[in-house]
């Protein structure tokens, strides 16, 4: 059984994406502040020792992201650090260690998740700038490891009903579902199924791609 490691898992699209693998025949190491796998991603230094404690990893999905929702005048020291080591300097080096049992193994998949605010001006300028840094690092890392056997792609959500959604600033929200095709906010599990295509059936050629699922609120 091939055994699939999925951060944040313990709410929003990482648990969906971490029930979606299970389903699909993955043993699921659920990864979170409080969960099954009990971590805090700010601690990059333990991260080798982590991934080493696991096991064999075919499939890393790097979902956990945190989102301050103020304006950058109102950001604190601690709050920039922790967003930029949570959501881009962890799964860089999540990238880094697993990949290294992939090479050896000739082979795995890696699926990250960015964001519509990749590509758009956004209120929490930080949270805006880390997720175009996993965009960055989803090509360069797809690049570096694709001559060894290993897919690096991401998914970009647009507005989803889930507890990051909720904490993000009204008129940004308001913004986003102004523009849905469908009017309503998308699903967990509707991220989750691309998720898992990634990770499990997508061609060997989809690599360094980023599949927006955004219900045309962002279209390039």
């Amino acid at each position: 059984m091939k055994t699939a490691l999925v951060t944040g898992a313990a709410r929003g699209i990482g648990r969906a994406a971490a029930d979606a693998l299970q389903k699909a025949g993955f043993k699921v190491l659920r990864l979170d502040l409080q969960g099954e796998v009990a971590y805090d991603l700010t601690d990059l230094a333990g991260i080798p020792k982590l991934v080493e404690s696991l096991g064999e990893i075919h499939v890393l999905v790097n979902n956990a992201g945190v989102q301050n929702a103020v304006g950058i005048d109102q950001y604190t020291e601690a709050q920039r650090q922790r967003i930029l080591r949570v959501n881009l300097e962890a799964p860089v080096e999540l990238i880094k260690t697993v990949s290294k049992q992939m090479i050896a193994r000739g082979g795995g998949r890696i699926v990250n998740v960015a964001s519509v605010a990749a590509y758009t001006a956004h209120t929490d300028l930080w949270y805006g700038v880390t997720k175009a840094g996993v965009v960055s690092f989803t090509r360069s890392f797809a690049a570096l490891l694709g001559p060894k056997g290993i897919q690096v792609n991401a998914v970009a959500p647009g507005p989803i009903d889930t507890p990051l959604l909720d904490r993000a600033q009204p008129e940004r929200v308001e913004q986003l579902m102004k523009v849905v095709y469908t009017r309503r906010k998308g699903k967990p599990e509707e991220v989750a199924e691309a998720i898992r295509w990634l990770a499990t059936d997508a061609p060997v050629i989809i690599n360094g791609a980023v599949v927006d699922i955004t219900d045309g609120c962002v279209l390039r």
